[in-house]
């Protein structure tokens, strides 16, 4: 290369349980630096003990990226029974990078986790929300082979207008993407 900076080899992993300490971090952050993208807020989840934090990850399978195992710059998670039009349709959510890792692949990496994990577990599709006016996050999730669903009328718990967007899992390959 010829840059004095090294690419860097982006490492994603699963955040279980016994991770709940790195989940919390990260979750906070993302309520912190960008609470207008979730409906969930900080003040509900600031002062939760670390037991709610491994409690989630229990049931919502969540993925980190980074430089280093531990360390996450991306997140994102998935969650199937979301949808009473389909239940084989999982939903991604929770998708955060921090800034300084913003356009570098990370979070990329972690959606395409959530995207192979929920087709092991046999989803047919992966849906999102995701606000209208965040154009950035919406040239992400196309890069990566999302699709707008075409279904008007979508708002968050704010009543702000959200996209619904589908990546169809069924007879698909789902690279690293690098």
């Amino acid at each position: 290369m010829h840059d004095k900076e090294e690419a860097a080899i982006v490492k994603v992993w699963r955040l279980d349980c016994g991770r709940a300490s790195e989940w919390r971090e990260i979750r906070l952050a993302a309520l912190r630096d960008t609470p207008e993208a979730f409906d969930a807020t900080l003040a509900e989840w600031q002062d939760r003990p670390l037991a709610d934090f491994a409690a989630r990850l229990e049931t919502v399978p969540t993925f980190a990226a980074g430089d280093e195992i531990g360390r996450a710059l991306a997140v994102a998670s998935w969650q199937a029974g979301l949808d009473p039009r389909d239940a084989r349709r999982g939903w991604l959510l929770s998708v955060y990078a921090r800034p300084k890792a913003r356009g570098r692949g990370y979070a990329e990496a972690a959606i395409r986790a959530v995207l192979r994990d929920s087709a092991a577990a046999g989803m047919g599709s992966v849906g999102l929300h995701v606000l209208a006016s965040n154009r950035a996050a919406q040239a992400l999730y196309r890069r990566i082979g999302f699709r707008d669903s075409g279904r008007a009328g979508v708002t968050n718990s704010r009543g702000e207008p959200e996209i619904e967007m589908i990546w169809p899992l069924e007879h698909k390959t789902i690279s690293c993407g690098f």
